[in-house]
């Protein structure tokens, strides 16, 4: 019997990217918002089907989009964690000039 040679890779929380811009988490939350609005269109009047699609098509893309102070995280993220964040504790922030500098 011949054994197979499976290629292990050697990082595998890298994202997987589909094209230049999209990623496959991108195109996933993508694809659940077409599926949430399939789901509330029966529920919506028939003269608001085009806006609540625009607003949903242009929501998802803002979601979506990488911030440029963070471009490791989404804007999903990012709202995310200004929702949680407790407002009671002090966090500092870093001067940009200060901490571009060497130590």
């Amino acid at each position: 019997m011949q054994q197979r040679q499976y290629r292990i890779p050697n990082e595998v929380t890298t994202e997987l990217k589909i094209n230049k811009m999209l990623y496959l988490y991108d195109l996933l939350f993508l694809v659940a918002l077409i599926i949430v609005r399939l789901i509330a269109l029966p529920f919506i009047p028939d003269v608001l089907h085009l806006p609540f699609t625009c607003f949903l098509v242009g929501f998802g893309l803002f979601l979506v989009i990488r911030p440029t102070t963070n471009p490791e995280k989404r804007m999903v993220h990012v709202l995310y964690y200004a929702l949680i964040k407790k407002k009671d504790t002090y966090i500092a922030l870093a001067d940009r000039n200060e901490s571009s500098k060497g130590a």
